[in-house]
Parts: C-alpha cells; structure tokens; sequence
C-alpha cells in the first residue's frame, strides 16, 4: 500500500485515462479526489471507487479553465480530507482536427485552453497549496507521445502537450527545494472509451497501432496509473523532472 494515508487529486477522471489512475491510486491505499467537468461521470467513478474501497473517493465537478474553480477544487479536498499530497493533472481536450493550414485561431486558442493554459491554472494554484502545506509532496501531469512524435492533423493538441512537458521541467526546478517533485507521464495509444470508438469506426487503425508498439498491443488505463502511483508515492523520492512514456515501445519502434 504505497500510498497509504496519502490523499491524491485526479484531473479528468471521469473516464478514460484519468479513471484508471484514479482506480489503480485508490487500490493503493490513497483517498482520492475525483474531478471532472462532467460531474455525474465523476460521481460515477467516485461510487466505483467507494464500492471496491469505501469512503477512499469524493468527486468535483469543475470546469478548470476558470482559477475559481480550481480554487474550490482544492478547498474541496482539504475539507473532505485535511490536506492533499498527491496530484494528477490529467484533464486535457483538443478542439479541431485536420491539415495545420485549415486549423481556426478558435480552434488553437481552444485547444490550448483545455490543454497547456488550464494545466498552467492548476499548477499555479496547486503549488501555493503545496507550499502553505510544507510537507513533501508530488505532481504527475499526464502528456501524451504526440509531443514526443509530432502528430499528423492534430498539431495543436500535440503542440500543447510539448508545452507540458517543459513547464514540467521547468517547474520541477522551482520548486525541488520545496520538497515538491513535478514529472510527466507520456502515454502512447490507450484504450479509453474514445479509442474504442475510433477503432469500431476504423478496424484497420486497430492493427496498424497494435503494429507500432513493441509489445504488439493497446494499453490499458490501469497501465497508466501504475507509473503515477510510483511517481507519486516516496518510492520514487529521487525522481524529478522526468518525462516518462508509457506506450509498449512505440516511442522507440
């Protein structure tokens, strides 16, 4: 139980990638904070989470572009479970798909919003927290290969989680003397609800994914929050700055 007595907040973990993490932190012994902008997903997981491991969950809706909310989203955790050592910032988002020349500067401005700007918000606000704590404490932000890689007809979104990847860097060397730690984890395909459905729609894509990693397979969400347990419990207390993939080898096929 890695993660014993620790209280861990999730970001987008309503679905998908942010859910598994959410589920593999609760089994490993932290009270969770569920949030999301749909909060009867959030409420549904957190439900989930209590089934398996009860009172570990509580859940915020919060739309986390507004630093009000985010701000409430802290004071939720820390009058539902006194303090908070452990943050996830999963949730992102990409608005508009297609050639770079065709993308809207709504589109991009959109697009960075949900993904680096938000994340950015929750950093700032986050990290004051963390300081008027002064206890050791833990930040994952949740990338995506597409920086790594470039990605084709979604530059934007891929642009965005580069941004993340160096804030990441960069705040992590603010902030080590505050004995708070900030890496990234990278995920390559995964099997979120949305990947399941592009795969109904496009059976080959399946095949040529499964072909780009290594290990010849999708990876699962729970994959995820393996690494963000690790990197948010004191077994990787040396570990800083770091932006790892999770992704079966494809980053390296």
């Amino acid at each position: 139980m890695e993660l014993k007595n620790k209280v861990s907040l999730i970001t987008g973990a309503g679905q998908g990638i942010g859910e598994g993490i959410a589920q593999v932190l609760a089994s490993h012994g932290s009270k969770v904070m569920i949030v999301d902008l749909n909060g009867e997903s959030a409420m549904r997981v957190a439900k989930k989470i209590n089934a398996l491991f009860p009172n570990s969950a509580e859940y915020f809706e919060a739309d986390l572009t507004d630093s009000k909310a985010i701000k409430s989203m802290i004071q939720a955790t820390f009058s539902k479970f006194k303090k908070l050592d452990c943050i996830c910032n999963n949730a992102a988002a990409s608005k508009g798909l297609g050639p770079v020349e065709n993308y809207s500067l709504e589109e991009v401005q959109a697009t960075l919003d949900l993904t680096f700007i938000s994340l950015w918000k929750c950093l700032q606000i986050e990290i004051q927290s963390l300081k008027e704590q002064s206890i050791p404490a833990s930040i994952v932000n949740i990338s995506s290969n597409s920086a790594i890689k470039g990605y084709a007809f979604n530059s934007i979104y891929a642009a965005s989680k580069a941004a993340v990847n160096n804030l990441t860097q960069s705040v992590a060397k603010e902030v080590a003397r505050n004995g708070i730690r900030v890496n990234a984890v990278s995920p390559g395909t995964i099997n979120t609800p949305g990947v399941k459905q592009y795969f109904e729609a496009e059976p080959k894509a399946k095949e040529m994914l499964e072909k780009s990693s290594l290990l010849r397979r999708i990876g699962e969400p729970e994959e995820i929050g393996e690494l963000v347990s690790f990197l948010l419990s004191e077994r990787s207390s040396f570990i800083t700055g770091q932006v790892i993939s999770v992704d079966g080898g494809s980053s390296i096929n």
